[in-house]
């Protein structure tokens, strides 16, 4: 069995630092995550098509705060989030 953070504590790192919400996708992308990345998160996120579905949502990507932040950083970064 694979070790996951809680759904919780992966979707509050999730939601620091992206632009959408990951609810009922967290064990997805947290394996996405760790497997090839955060940009392939991104990609996921993206092709769900959340504009249509969920008419709040414009696009997955990453929240302005964190841009300048290289992909390993950011990814980094909600990992250790998912550790408090």
């Amino acid at each position: 069995m694979i070790k996951r953070p809680s759904h919780e504590s992966i979707r509050k790192a999730f939601a620091e630092h992206l632009t959408v919400d990951v609810e009922g996708y967290e064990e997805t992308v947290w394996d996405i995550l760790n497997w090839v990345g955060i940009e392939d998160v991104i990609l996921f996120l993206q092709d769900l098509d959340y504009g249509k579905k969920r008419g709040d949502m414009h696009g997955a990507g990453v929240h302005v705060d964190y841009e300048h932040m290289s992909m390993h950083n950011l990814e980094e970064s909600i990992k250790q989030l998912t550790r408090n």
